[in-house]
């Protein structure tokens, strides 16, 4: 594309930036929902239910991919579908804390406080007590988020969506209140495995500035590299059995887990929604859980649920090898060969077809091996829990709303917050174009990480970041950023869970963690872990050390608030546990209201309109095309849905496949099938009209035999694929 087109797609930080301060705003009220007091509990007999419902977004209207800002693209289909799952806990006395965890790429408090509106009343929970957590998979929609630079500049389509915010709040409180009906008598047991090999430091030096120096969580094994030996390795798992009347025992329904890392297992050039490794980790466990309970262990969509929280992520990488990064493009002058002299035109030039898909089916391969690895250590985790299961289990929570523009100068952080100049350069995880650019070619601007990117002249509260258009430039833009952080401690338990709405770095969370136990052993001596869960009701980039920030790499120059933000969320996590005694910090029924700018509303979204309930059902034109395998792929084109419509259109919490591919032969009863909620399937949007929807179903890696693709009752004609073997997988249990 040409330099003038790649400014108007934003890829170009300043008049991106410039762009956002200069378009109309559009403004969404919001107020805090707090629970009811609480009630004092007689004893800490706990209950618990579990819901899940589908939120994958309709394809094919324009919604972009969140998480690479303008470098990401447009959603073009599907592969692994997009959950929230619910974990509803209560004590005796009624009172409830509700742990939510979304295949989505970024926190939202506008998100967390409407979802928070709707069950405060009916489910008595409020904003201190939902915990709205993501897995921050680089493959989920965006267009929902509370600030305006997000919903502008967080993917490749600028603007807000009221529609699928009001989508994802109806589909996400259903589920709320569907596990609040289920609540059932249960036992839980907390406990950990460290994880090695899959995740990796990947800032390693501005971590080695830290003093103290970083050590080891767990002795790793021999000969691993540094990078990966200083990570937090531990999976952290709270397992529930929920009570059977029916076979007059408990049964193992379900867990949540907190495990540090990126959901960046895809490549960034990826067009699809999908689930990335935490889905194929929540998957894994889940089938394992089925099959114990022999319940269906190879129904298409399994009915254990296991919440897969992100912890101290903020610069932890998924393994995932080289080949499955795409270089990205570079800007380079391209001049004409014949005719008239001419000008040079500058063009941004990406890599070729065929290494965009060499990439994306790298990143793909590794998505499903890190995901195995994990589930199989998940399985592990939730079997060896068996023994220790028990009902006596305390809850309590500390809730604040920090207001940090407004007391920016008790809180240690600066007034106004500001990205510097190494965010537009991008992390490890996805550099951006603009990764080392000069203005002219000539003069630095620090849109590097390293030694390079910390301005040589340290001034004003930020100190060493380079910020845009400096000191002036933060005060423009600072309404774009959030301007609290509702930061919340759960005890579940004799686990802490520390909520909390940024990327925390691993250092930060281990000062965290050490700060939040010295603070429960002077009030509760039973606390035996405490854990930092990022990414919780909002998103305010980073949080690094004062060290860390120093560096100026991608994560300190994204800590917004300046260097003193790490000592500022440690002091409130400490001061919150120790007020989990008194089980309440607020006393009044509303807390912070605010008006969110979140931007202009997206194009096209005037015509999306939320379509009222019909009359009668629609049923859209199903057809199938004849399917053909070439290599060990099968390809077919079909139509099903309508336009519009997201991929489970009424938003149920019995989710079931829209296609079906079954082995006419298979001698084994128990082989599963695919479906588009698979890791090998590929669901490619092609065109829609009134009749339906037109796609491109591809599934990788097929095992010899003949195949029938269903879509409800309609059969495709069957196909014989050959004996082309390349790693087909089964499901972990």
């Amino acid at each position: 594309m040409t330099l003038r087109r790649a400014s108007t797609r934003r890829a170009v930080g300043v008049a991106a930036i410039a762009a956002v301060a200069g378009c109309t705003v559009l403004k969404v009220p919001s107020v805090g929902s707090l629970s009811p007091l609480p009630a004092q509990s007689a004893n800490e007999f706990v209950r618990a239910g579990f819901a899940k419902v589908d939120i994958t977004p309709p394809v094919g209207v324009g919604l972009a991919l969140g998480g690479i800002g303008p470098e990401s693209g447009r959603a073009t289909g599907y592969r692994l579908r997009l959950y929230a799952k619910v974990l509803v806990l209560e004590d005796t006395a009624g009172n409830r804390l509700a742990l939510v965890v979304a295949d989505l790429p970024l926190g939202s408090a506008l998100l967390q406080r409407k979802v928070a509106e709707k069950t405060s009343v009916t489910d008595s929970i409020g904003i201190d007590r939902l915990a709205l957590s993501v897995t921050h998979t680089h493959a989920g929609v965006s267009h929902y988020f509370d600030a305006q630079v997000y919903n502008e500049l967080g993917s490749s389509v600028a603007g807000y969506d009221g529609v699928l915010v009001d989508s994802l709040v109806a589909r996400i409180a259903g589920a709320i209140d569907s596990a609040t009906r289920r609540l059932g008598r249960a036992r839980a047991a907390w406990g950990s495995r460290p994880i090695w090999g899959v995740t990796r430091i990947r800032s390693m030096p501005a971590m080695l500035r830290n003093v103290p120096g970083p050590v080891p969580f767990a002795p790793p094994p021999p000969g691993t590299a540094i990078e990966y030996a200083l990570v937090n390795p531990y999976l952290t798992m709270l397992r529930i059995d929920l009570w059977d009347s029916s076979v007059r025992d408990y049964r193992p329904a379900g867990a949540y887990s907190v495990f540090a890392m990126h959901g960046t297992g895809n490549s960034p050039v990826n067009d699809l929604f999908d689930a990335d490794i935490q889905g194929i980790a929540e998957r894994g466990l889940e089938r394992h859980i089925d099959a114990y309970n022999k319940d269906s262990a190879f129904r298409l969509v399994p009915q254990a649920t296991y919440l897969f929280a992100n912890g101290t992520e903020g610069d932890v990488s998924p393994a995932w090898p080289p080949q499955t990064r795409c270089t990205p493009p570079t800007l380079r002058t391209m001049t004409g060969f014949s005719g008239p002299p001419m000008f040079a035109e500058w063009r941004w030039v990406g890599p070729s077809p065929l290494q965009l898909s060499l990439c994306l089916d790298a990143a793909r391969r590794s998505v499903t091996s890190i995901g195995d690895s994990i589930a199989h250590e998940a399985i592990r985790l939730f079997d060896a829990l068996a023994d220790s299961v028990r009902t006596t289990f305390p809850l309590r929570r500390a809730f604040v709303t920090v207001a940090l523009k407004r007391d920016w100068d008790s809180l240690g952080v600066c007034e106004h917050p500001a990205a510097g100049m190494s965010t537009f350069a991008g992390a490890d995880d996805g550099i951006t174009r603009l990764s080392g650019w000069h203005l002219f070619g000539l003069i630095d601007l620090g849109l590097e990480q390293g030694p390079n990117s910390p301005s040589p002249v340290p001034s004003g509260c930020h100190e060493v970041k380079r910020l845009l258009l400096g000191n002036l430039g933060s005060r423009i833009f600072s309404s774009e950023f959030s301007a609290f952080a509702e930061v919340s401690v759960f005890q579940l338990g004799d686990v802490l869970v520390a909520n909390l709405p940024a990327e925390i770095t691993t250092t930060v969370g281990l000062r965290m963690r050490d700060a939040m136990l010295a603070a429960a052993k002077v009030r509760d001596a039973a606390v035996k872990r405490a854990l930092v869960v990022s990414l919780t009701n909002g998103y305010l980039e980073y949080v690094t050390t004062a060290d860390e920030y120093g560096a100026q790499f991608y994560e300190g120059g994204s800590t917004l608030y300046g260097p003193g933000e790490a000592a500022m969320f440690t002091r409130t996590v400490a001061s919150l546990t120790g007020r989990l005694n008194a089980n309440d910090t607020m006393k009044s029924a509303v807390a912070w209201t605010d008006t969110f700018r979140v931007g202009k509303a997206r194009s096209g979204n005037a015509s999306r309109k939320q379509p009222p309930p019909p009359q009668a059902p629609t049923v859209p034109e199903v057809s199938l095309e004849p399917p053909r395998c070439a290599g060990d792929t099968l390809y077919m084109k079909l139509r099903f849905g309508l336009p519009g419509d997201w991929i489970v259109k009424d938003g149920g919490l019995a989710v079931e496949p829209n296609v079906r591919i079954v082995h006419l032969h298979a001698k084994d009863a128990t082989w599963p099938l695919a479906w588009d909620d698979h890791p090998d399937v590929e669901m490619h949007f092609l065109d829609s009209s009134k009749s339906g929807v037109d796609w491109e179903l591809r599934w990788s890696h097929v095992p010899p035999g003949e195949y029938e693709v269903l879509v409800g009752q309609t059969r495709s004609v069957a196909v014989m694929c050959p004996a082309i073997r390349t790693g087909h997988r089964k499901p972990a249990t």
